[in-house]
């Protein structure tokens, strides 16, 4: 495949640090991204088997705006939560490739990214064929590394203004990087990070302390002694790293009463009911189960349902319709709620930013909810839930 290579493109040499959205603050340095220049040639039209949408048609909008805020313990050199005073080029292009597009959270990502790309547009009275132009892709699977691969291969052909990307695995992506350098193209991540210094940016929860107050809540619902389990997705994702991490340090380093007895992945040969199952049947004195996204947290509740547990405290991960009926039900304790509109919203906005060859901030938290049956109705918590 015959990439476009850009005179003026630059190495952007900047590592992401993931920080706390905790009260801590810490200084970021702004990156100001290259200049690219304008390369006229024929490009590849991917085949429909690579990708796995086309060119998106906005969701219809909520019936309420809703009020874009991220985390507040940061201190950031832009505000990513406004579309005002950039300067991006008519008919720019920012392409985006998600982890997956079967979930209701990268649904929510998809939104925020839409309504920001459309309030932009308004900005700038761009129409027809001068609007700013975003695609949302990924793989029908958010296990399937392969086909993501194929379909950053695709995109990048289509020489997009900005690559925004979720990696399925951190590691996969090193050689699709480096051709995004080499064309000039900046890399906004979102959700989960790469190893990998050839990005402009980040726009994620912090995953780590996520996944310590995960640990804080569980200790509370069981009364900070007894036996927990952890159902975590790809192992390889850095934010499953990264919430197991968290939630295990926070448990050993400060709940020593609570004893983490088995820490399961997805797998693709059996089902999350199926490994949940085969725990509770291993461990009848079980207290606390940990669901690392929504499909875990859904999971570890068909199992306890096929085996008729009700004694486990689940703690879930994202907030998706199921979870919410489900915290409402009492079959959930609680959740830990990330930003996804948020997210999808701040990293077009660090997308046109770059577009416009203005400075971005390495790191943007998108910040996190705890929800539970106690303040799930609460107005300011609505950006948190999604359908």
């Amino acid at each position: 495949m015959k990439y476009l290579r850009s005179t003026g493109a630059a190495a952007l040499l900047l590592a992401v640090f993931i920080s706390g959205c905790g009260s801590k603050k810490e200084d970021r340095q702004p990156v100001t991204p290259p200049t690219k220049e304008p390369v006229v040639t024929e490009t590849p039209t991917p085949s429909e088997a690579v990708k796995s949408t086309e060119t998106v048609k906005p969701t219809k909008e909520p019936e309420e705006e809703i009020k874009v805020t991220l985390s507040n313990s940061q201190e950031l050199t832009a505000d990513y939560t406004t579309m005002k005073d950039l300067p991006v080029e008519k008919g720019t292009y920012i392409a985006v490739v998600a982890k997956g597009i079967d979930s209701s959270y990268w649904n929510n990502v998809k939104k925020g990214a839409e309504a920001a790309i459309k309030k932009l547009n308004e900005e700038l009275g761009y129409t027809g064929n001068d609007k700013v132009r975003i695609t949302f892709e990924g793989p029908a699977n958010n296990s399937d590394i392969d086909s993501q691969i194929n379909i950053i291969d695709a995109v990048l052909a289509d020489n997009p203004t900005v690559l925004c990307l979720s990696a399925i695995d951190m590691q996969s992506c090193n050689a699709q990087l480096e051709t995004a350098q080499e064309n000039g193209i900046p890399v906004v991540i979102i959700d989960s990070g790469v190893e990998n210094n050839l990005i402009a940016s980040a726009c994620a929860t912090n995953n780590y302390n996520a996944g310590a107050e995960a640990a804080k809540k569980m200790s509370e619902a069981i009364g900070n002694i007894g036996e927990v389990a952890v159902m975590a997705h790809q192992a390889t994702a850095q934010s499953s790293i990264d919430r197991v991490k968290g939630f295990t340090e926070e448990m050993t380093n400060h709940h020593p009463d609570i004893k983490i007895i088995e820490t399961s992945y997805e797998s693709e040969d059996k089902t999350v009911k199926e490994i949940v199952s085969g725990v509770l049947k291993d461990h009848p004195d079980l207290s606390g189960y940990f669901g690392t996204n929504e499909n875990m947290a859904v999971g570890v509740m068909d199992a306890m349902q096929e085996t008729e547990n009700d004694k486990v405290k689940l703690i879930g991960f994202d907030s998706g319709e199921t979870q919410q009926k489900a915290v409402k039900d009492g079959k959930e304790y609680g959740m830990i709620c990330q930003n996804p509109y948020g997210m999808g919203y701040a990293s077009m906005v660090a997308a046109a930013r770059l577009a416009s060859h203005l400075p971005v901030d390495t790191y943007i938290s998108s910040g996190y909810q705890w929800i539970d049956n106690k303040n799930i109705t609460l107005p300011e918590n609505r950006q948190y839930l999604y359908k």
